[in-house]
């Protein structure tokens, strides 16, 4: 799973933003992640699957391996819903 070419996530007074850089624009507006997206989303820009991504929550943060898959499906969904997602 990757996230397509010319979308990236900024920083902006402490909020984690994703934008739409460059070439034909298909994204309207932007999309903010709160913490557990922002770091879901570093790890999709190295090409993570959804495997890794759950294994990778439950490292970080004190969940469930259940609720960590099941979160973590529902942010591809949305992601793919986007359209930011090959």
């Amino acid at each position: 799973m990757k996230i397509k070419n010319g979308y990236v996530l900024k920083e902006i007074a402490g909020n984690n933003i994703v934008v739409e850089v460059g070439g034909k624009v298909n994204f309207n507006g932007m999309m903010m992640l709160n913490e557990t997206g922002a770091f879901l989303w570093k790890r999709l820009e190295k090409g993570a699957d959804q495997a890794e991504l759950a294994a990778a929550l439950l490292e970080e943060y004190d969940v469930p391996y259940d609720k960590a898959d099941e979160d973590v499906a529902l942010f591809l969904q949305k992601l793919k819903g986007a359209g930011v997602l090959e």
